[in-house]
């Protein structure tokens, strides 16, 4: 099975919709339904207990896990002097988290099937930018965990891949990050969703730890 986190949008939906037509076990883990999973959780991953109940909900599943697809995130453009409190609870619940508790939780299970692990940052995650200094804090924090997961299976078959993409033509793009910008010419979230999964697709003694994806 591949268990991915936001596959009910955006680019976690496209990587759900070629494993589904690979004839994987898809499991989305979100607030909403995939149209492409075998089995949806839905449920927050911001507080502790959901993280948990998900994390136990995928143990439950008797099929061996492929991988574990972090695709989930917020964003925030927040400038010095305005952020407040309860945004940096909200964008660092989510983009860090979120998915170091899920896959604290899942590891001893990822070591026994030796799954991978695929973590979606962002190219926020390799430089800083004036406007986005908490969104960019939260990508710098996962990139940096990705890469002590990277130590914690080293002995093992299993993968982690810091996947840092710059920006997909999503809902979340045109809404959120830039709803006065024509992000029509932004990467194609499919053709990003080709890439994840030609990257997981290698064999196995084959590793790409970290792939930066700069939109031309």
């Amino acid at each position: 099975m591949i268990v991915i986190t936001g596959a009910s949008d955006g680019l976690g939906k496209e990587v759900a919709k070629l494993y589904r037509e690979a004839g994987k076990t898809v499991v989305n883990i979100s607030r909403r339904e995939s149209e492409y999973a075998d089995i949806n959780i839905c449920l927050s991953l911001r507080e502790g207990p959901e993280i948990k109940s998900a994390a136990k909900q995928v143990m439950a599943i008797d099929e061996p896990l492929e991988a574990l697809i972090n695709c989930i995130g917020v964003y925030n453009n927040q400038e010095i002097g305005e952020i407040t409190e309860a945004e940096i609870e909200r964008v660092m619940s989510t983009n860090v988290k979120a998915p170091m508790l899920l896959t604290s939780f899942l590891i001893e299970r990822i070591k026994k099937d030796e799954a991978d692990i695929l973590n979606v940052l962002s190219t926020a995650a390799t430089k800083g930018k004036k406007s986005e200094p908490l969104y960019v804090a939260s990508k710098w924090a996962e990139r940096g965990y990705t890469k002590s997961l990277q130590y914690e299976v080293k002995s093992t078959k299993c993968r982690v891949i810091s996947f840092c993409p710059g920006g997909i033509n999503t809902q979340t793009a045109q809404k959120q990050i830039s709803p006065n910008k024509d992000v029509s010419k932004w990467m194609n979230p499919t053709d990003v969703a080709i890439l994840i999964k030609q990257l997981l697709d290698l064999p196995k003694t084959m590793e790409v730890s970290e792939i930066l994806i700069n939109r031309k």
